[in-house]
């Protein structure tokens, strides 16, 4: 679906026009917190991301299933994987689990980018506060930071959205960024139409909705 590669290019868009990172002092150290073998904090990380029943709520299914971010030694983990630098929370960072779901046809159609990472200690807050100074970027205009209610579950929260109009139609892109004590989650929700005299309006109710969603999830991590 093209949604995902508008999906996917307005991560990397956002996160690259970064320009403010919040204070690091409550960021624990690679060898501080509980010791938890990775496979259980892997296995907490898959229960955290959308059932098929909470995404089927929202007309929305896997179509690429999680999976583990494997470290190697040219990729280490990031909240943000497509800012070209690192934030300065990432270092904390044990795991991490990822997935896209969509639904519609090539007219119409929407998709959810996930990825949800367990930090050492309670650096998930920290997280969201270092990610949500993203400013709007010439790919994406008038990228906003857009109100949320407040989502159950979630101890930090933020949102941006933008448009953008191209030869496909009309996409209407929004970045969500939640977190609950050692985890965090940062999504991307796109919505576009072969029309683009016709915005789709179905974002303003659906966004809160996706953001329950996935507070609901990360509760489970």
């Amino acid at each position: 679906m093209r949604g995902l590669a508008a999906l996917l290019a307005a991560v990397l868009v956002l996160a690259g026009c970064s320009t403010e990172i919040a204070g690091t002092a409550d960021v624990p150290g690679p060898g501080t917190g509980p010791v938890v073998s990775k496979y259980d904090l892997q296995q907490r990380l898959v229960g955290a991301m959308p059932t098929d029943p909470e995404l089927a709520q929202l007309d929305l299914h896997w179509s690429s299933p999680p999976l583990p971010f494997i470290e190697s030694e040219n990729s280490r983990y990031k909240f943000i994987y497509d800012c070209p630098g690192y934030l300065p929370s990432d270092v904390a960072i044990q795991a991490a689990e990822y997935g896209t779901a969509g639904s519609g046809s090539f007219d119409h159609g929407t998709t959810l980018f996930v990825m949800t990472a367990s930090y050492r200690g309670p650096s998930g807050p920290t997280a969201v506060a270092q990610a949500r100074t993203f400013r709007g970027c010439i790919q994406l205009p008038g990228a906003v930071r857009v109100p949320l209610p407040p989502l159950v579950g979630a101890d930090e929260q933020a949102a941006f959205c933008g448009d953008t109009t191209d030869s496909f139609g009309f996409n209407r892109v929004c970045i969500l960024l939640l977190a609950r004590q050692n985890a965090a989650t940062v999504a991307t929700y796109s919505v576009d139409d072969k029309n683009a005299a016709v915005p789709p309006v179905q974002m303003e109710t659906d966004l809160p909705r996706v953001g329950q969603m996935l507070a609901t999830a990360l509760t489970r991590a």
